[in-house]
């Protein structure tokens, strides 16, 4: 399925501008290859590059080196080699291609799996030559098997930044001046406008950007122009199009080339658009996959939801709580008006124990009486509710006492005899609600950080024409390559979005256009 062909409504995203003409261009720099995009996909990709003797051109809209978040997953790192750490890799991916239902790249994915953990030795040399430390996050291991969030995301440390699943500003940073050392040319505040495709060859020879002086620039690739442009979910056109359901979540404020992590999209598709103006063709699995957190309330690790008590606007519970914070999202958008609210009371930090958060494999748990001192600094910052009753604290939440009382007797019915007749939540989850004070917590909304993917591509990342042909000389690599999730962002394992198409595919990508 692609852009033009899925639908008789042309969007406006699909149409491609006027050529720039050659006279408004006022310089022309070349390079072997030109990397558009400076967060983690396109600095891992120059690096890789340069140092296997290509001249590289780095071009990006931001201010400096771009980040969000901190987790990489890689399989058979050193680092996981030496703490023991392994997981069944071919039921892995059978779970990703049954909760996609199909809908993958195997090739992709078998990619990741075989080359992610010589990556992140390549990397790790790097962060620990510049004397960082790397780390693995705690995984959550579901009894159940089916929603276990595997360990293998590794994160920096240094500096100021010490928790699990940061540092990742660390990476880009580190990379960026290994980079410029190593004689790659780095242009920051440089907007790529237009792809530009050779007639007869069809080759990608050049992109043409507006500088921080408000000229054009042409940054001609000899041997290959890299797209590692980001999301589109700030093109509420592109998400429309693509991923509608979420389109209430994505944010209206202006696109920030230099933001650090943000909710409600980070970016606006500009390499997907200029790749479609040339004949590219979207990815095959439409709607595109959200990354989003959703539910309320504490959970004891860093990807879970709640586990206790859950209702809607209506003050009824609707679902097994049982279920990672991405599923959780999808559940409370089914609720009326995407409300929902957790309850829960003073023994469930202990009945829950161990409790871990953003904590690192091989941590001992957080004390129960630390994860209780954190919802009472919740109540005071007022993002948790408190109360001595439940008809008390369904007047802070809103909710309809008598309504919310029925309901937690029901609950607590089920969690006395261990069998939960609605959801069927595994007893060892039900916990009542029954001794105060009781605490409380609601969501609006879902958070949405991007939609994922765009661009057709194979397991070389050439990006593909709509008859699935490399278009010659265009690459893709970062959150732009297409294909590798469907349904939605499992975070199982945590961190592949970063591990593979950044890092991984960024690595090998840049290797082999040196190489060619």
């Amino acid at each position: 399925m692609t852009a033009a062909s899925s639908t008789q409504k042309r969007y406006s995203f699909e149409a491609p501008p006027d050529p720039i003409p050659p006279s408004e261009i006022t310089e022309t720099v070349e390079a072997e290859v030109v990397i558009i995009g400076a967060g983690t996909a396109g600095l891992v990709c120059a690096n890789s590059a340069v140092e296997n003797g290509a001249a590289v051109v780095v071009i990006a809209a931001s201010a400096r080196p771009v980040s969000r978040g901190g987790s990489n997953h890689a399989i058979g790192s050193r680092l996981t080699r030496r703490l023991g750490i392994s997981y069944d890799v071919g039921k892995s991916l059978k779970q990703e291609i049954d909760r996609s239902g199909g809908r993958i790249d195997q090739d992709k994915w078998s990619l990741f799996t075989r080359k992610s953990g010589e990556a992140m030795d390549w990397l790790m040399d790097k962060m620990e030559a510049a004397g960082y430390r790397t780390a693995i996050e705690a995984g959550d291991n579901d009894p159940d098997s089916l929603m276990s969030v595997l360990p293998g995301a590794h994160c920096f440390l240094g500096n100021s930044l010490s928790a699990a699943g940061q540092g990742q500003s660390l990476v880009v940073d580190t990379l960026a001046r290994l980079a410029t050392a190593a004689g790659a040319r780095i242009f920051y505040d440089t907007i790529a406008e237009q792809l530009v495709r050779e007639t007869g060859t069809g080759q990608i020879t050049s992109v043409i950007a507006t500088g921080p002086e408000g000229r054009y620039v042409r940054y001609v690739g000899t041997k290959a122009v890299v797209l590692a442009t980001g999301d589109f979910t700030k093109d509420t056109e592109m998400v429309s199009r693509y991923c509608p359901e979420t389109l209430p979540l994505v944010s209206r404020t202006p696109v920030d080339y230099s933001a650090g992590r943000t909710w409600g999209g980070v970016y606006s598709g500009d390499g997907h658009k200029m790749a479609l103006w040339v004949g590219a063709a979207w990815q095959r699995t439409v709607p595109n996959a959200p990354m989003m957190s959703g539910g309320a309330g504490p959970a004891p690790t860093a990807y879970g939801a709640f586990k206790g008590l859950s209702v809607n606007r209506d003050a009824v519970r609707y679902g097994n709580e049982d279920v990672n914070r991405s599923h959780a999202g999808y559940v409370q958008m089914r609720q009326p008006d995407w409300k929902v609210f957790a309850i829960w009371d003073c023994d469930y930090a202990r009945c829950m124990a161990p409790w871990y958060g953003r904590a690192f494999y091989g941590d001992p748990p957080q004390p129960v009486e630390d994860v209780v001192a954190g919802w009472e600094r919740g109540v005071k910052a007022g993002s948790m509710m408190k109360a001595d009753t439940i008809d008390g604290l369904a007047e802070k939440l809103g909710l309809d006492a008598a309504v919310l009382r029925t309901t937690v007797i029901r609950y607590n019915e089920f969690c006395d005899r261990g069998v939960d007749e609605d959801f069927f939540k595994r007893p060892g989850l039900l916990i009542p609600v029954r001794r105060a004070p009781f605490y409380g917590q609601s969501s609006s909304a879902p958070r949405l950080l991007i939609v994922c993917g765009g661009l057709r591509t194979n397991a070389k990342m050439q990006v593909l024409d709509t008859k699935d042909q490399p278009i010659p000389g265009l690459y893709a690599v970062g959150t732009i390559v297409g294909d590798m999730f469907a349904n939605y962002y499992t975070f199982m394992p945590a961190g592949v979005n970063l591990g593979a198409n950044c890092l991984t595919f960024g690595y090998l990508v840049g290797k082999a256009i040196a190489n060619s």
